[in-house]
């Protein structure tokens, strides 16, 4: 019998696979599509090499401390990447340590500095608690002030300060120190957008972006997929492209294996999801066989959105460039908050620009750039364009590429002859996301970051499922990302890699 199957070749489930396989265990990945990596990886066209998914990850210390745990040993190199916001009102570099964010806030906000000193005050106490990483090392939800049967003390009051965090808004905090909604928005947001993360989750994102930065690995984001592949076949484990799961098999009310969709029986003694948990719980499970399971608070949680995002291969000796000083520029042309807002009108949404070919300059052809265009889009307006898995309604095609041609006009402004220098393009959709993307409703960035009630998903490492036999990893795998995504979905998968090995 396999000891372990694992549902899915995103790089939590990689990652324990690879774990498990060093240790010895027999294990299984079985993954829907032809490429490993989930949506860290990427795709091809034209000569271009496209991410599907991230663009860089924070916390490169730890992602090499996990892979060692995976073992792998190959040197991977990392460089860190620029974070520029650009509107109408005021340009800042995003991407900068928060002292000289704050001078560089006053400066352009004189008005606001006594808010501001306050305001970055508070953010760096509640930074200290958000990186407090005895709260992360394991399911405090479960068994809180506790690890290996051990009381920690103190670990208890710290956990409910995070708990408490977790279920502010930023708002409430923002609304009271600064007075200039642009300002506000921006602290509140990371962009143009109104607050709505909540305390705790402002407190990780800000100190992911100025602190701890965003980071390209010398590999690029796909070939951290490949190492952790190459390791698992390496040592005995196999993984299976091309295979979806059906159905994962209860008995007893206990994990047992799965029911692949094409109606193969494959048993296991343990079984680690690598989807997340709407798809887990809603899709892959029966109701029936997981009766002591509540599935209404999985059902009611809230994901992140989705996104519409345009890949671009162009000549660069066509278009002007120069306006990009970072790797990544988020930008928007207007801001204009009458009414409801408008998906398609571009001009007034925050759109980011992002120069591949800077960052992995060997996935273009020679003499020629690459761009990813992405904005947030809701999956609403797309949902009635899907008939089925990979399936639309006539018209779908030219719908989409209408979408990306608005966002490339309200590019072009900064970015002058962009239309002409185009030579490939791709778009994705909020659809892309579900249906190649394995992810409920095509969300892209985990569970909602804004602000929750206590409740039985209030934990903030959910690796440990209700079902005995069956664990997670991936993104989803937490519900809040306390190392930003590739860091947690390794993280995860370590966990729950460890959870096997300990029986």
């Amino acid at each position: 019998m396999i000891d372990v199957i694992i549902i899915g070749a995103g790089l939590g489930g990689l990652m324990a696979a690879a774990k498990l396989a060093r240790r010895g265990r027999r294990v299984l990945v079985l993954e829907k599509k032809s490429l490993p990596g989930g949506t860290s990886y990427v795709f091809r066209r034209g000569g271009y090499a496209f991410p599907m998914g991230p663009l860089a990850f924070s916390y490169p210390g730890r992602v090499h401390d996990l892979l060692e745990e995976a073992g792998v040993a190959e040197a991977v190199g990392f460089r860190r990447n620029g974070f520029e916001l650009r509107t109408p009102y005021f340009d800042v570099m995003m991407s900068q340590s928060l002292p000289d964010l704050e001078a560089a806030l006053a400066g352009a906000f004189p008005g606001e500095s006594r808010g501001l000193s306050e305001f970055f005050r508070q953010l760096a106490g509640m930074i200290a608690v958000s990186k407090d990483m005895d709260l992360w090392q394991s399911d405090f939800r479960s068994s809180p002030g506790q690890k290996n049967g051990r009381a920690r003390p103190g670990l208890d009051a710290r956990a409910d300060e995070v708990r408490r965090l977790s279920g502010v808004p930023a708002a409430e905090l923002l609304d009271r120190l600064i007075e200039n909604r642009t300002l506000r928005n921006f602290l509140g947001s990371m962009g143009t957008g109104r607050p709505e993360m909540s305390l705790l989750n402002l407190a990780l994102m800000w100190n992911v972006m100025a602190e701890e930065g965003i980071w390209f690995p010398s590999c690029g984001v796909h070939g951290i997929a490949d190492l952790l592949w190459r390791k698992i076949e390496d040592r005995g484990g196999e993984v299976r492209l091309s295979e979806p799961v059906g159905r994962i098999m209860v008995r007893s009310g206990r994990a047992a294996g799965v029911l692949t969709a094409g109606g193969r029986v494959i048993e296991s003694r343990w079984v680690i999801s690598n989807a997340d948990y709407k798809t887990t719980f809603l899709g892959l499970m029966d109701a029936t066989d997981i009766p002591g399971v509540d599935l209404e608070p999985i059902r009611e949680v809230p994901y992140t959105g989705s996104e519409l995002c345009v890949y671009l291969g162009v000549r660069p000796q066509e278009m002007d460039l120069s306006a990009v000083h970072a790797e990544h520029l988020f930008f928007r042309k207007d801001i204009r908050d009458s009414g409801p807002a408008d998906p398609e009108d571009f001009d007034n949404r925050e759109i980011e620009i992002c120069c591949w070919s800077r960052k992995a300059p060997d996935l273009a052809p020679a003499g020629r750039a690459s761009l990813v265009l992405r904005t947030g889009f809701p999956y609403g307006h797309f949902a009635s364009w899907r008939t089925g898995e990979k399936e639309r309604k006539e018209g779908y095609r030219e719908f989409k590429a209408r979408l990306a041609r608005g966002m490339i006009g309200t590019v072009e402004s900064i970015l002058p002859g962009l239309s002409g220098a185009i030579e490939v393009m791709e778009i994705a959709t909020p659809l892309t996301y579900r249906d190649w993307g394995g992810r409920y409703e095509g969300s892209i960035a985990g569970w909602t970051w804004g602000p929750r009630r206590p409740g039985p998903l209030s934990g903030k490492i959910l690796v440990r499922t209700p079902v005995p036999g069956l664990l997670a990893a991936g993104v989803y795998a937490a519900s809040e990302l306390f190392l930003g995504g590739v860091p947690t979905a390794l993280y995860t998968g370590n966990l729950a890699a460890d959870y096997v090995l300990a029986g």
